[in-house]
């Protein structure tokens, strides 16, 4: 019957051979810790590299739920404050491409621009909002959802321009006026918002010709 007890003839053997139980058992436990130390020290599983074609579509989608967050504001102010007629802002980007240099565009090149533009556009509305913050009140909701997006689509192409080894543009921003009257806070308002429209519509065709190229 087992009661647990080490059999004689085997302590008797370990003991004739100079060890005692406990040696041998230290000795398996040592024999166990090498091979659990040697199995970490192997090198894991290296991560996929991800498809830059990937993050390009989810750029792309940003950027059209952007184009969705303007028009919905770009609404409520015209709404709001109705004025005929155009109004432009000087300190805007301007869209000057042709179908022969759009359809030529590169990538290196084509990132910087839209870099450099949506940066431009970040300052409109950060001036806008503290030009006018009783004129923008009824609005708040949607210029924070502009202004949020838009900083998360920068974050995302910079770190696209970043993986891809791309120069980041360090063009100057624009400078603004301190202060404005109610109707030029408007004016540039309606200028801002109707630009941005426009131009993240741009933009979004333009981020998927340079997915294609890569």
């Amino acid at each position: 019957m087992d009661d647990g007890r080490i059999p004689k003839d085997l302590l008797y053997g370990e003991l004739v051979q100079g060890k005692r139980p406990t040696d041998c058992l230290c000795q398996v436990l040592v024999t166990l810790l090498s091979l659990c130390e040697g199995l970490w020290a192997l090198p894991g599983p290296r991560p996929r590299p991800t498809d830059p074609r990937a993050e390009f579509d989810s750029i792309v989608n940003l950027a059209r739920n952007l184009l969705s967050d303007t028009k919905t504001l770009f609404n409520h102010f015209k709404n709001r404050y109705p004025a005929e007629g155009e109004h432009k802002l000087e300190t805007l980007p301007v869209l000057s491409m042709n179908a022969v240099e759009l359809a030529n565009i590169q990538v290196s090149g084509g990132l910087a621009r839209l870099n450099s533009d949506l940066h431009c556009y970040q300052r409109h509305f950060e001036w806008l909002r503290k030009a006018a913050p009783l004129l923008l009140r009824p609005m708040e909701h949607d210029i924070s959802a502009v202004h949020g997006r838009l900083e998360r689509l920068l974050k995302r192409l910079e770190h696209l321009m970043a993986k891809l080894s791309l120069p980041r543009p360090n063009d100057p921003l624009p400078t603004l006026p301190a202060h404005g009257t109610h109707w030029s806070v408007v004016q540039a308002g309606h200028a801002i918002i109707h630009s941005f429209h426009l131009y993240l519509d741009w933009a979004a065709r333009v981020l998927v010709l340079i997915r294609n190229k890569l």
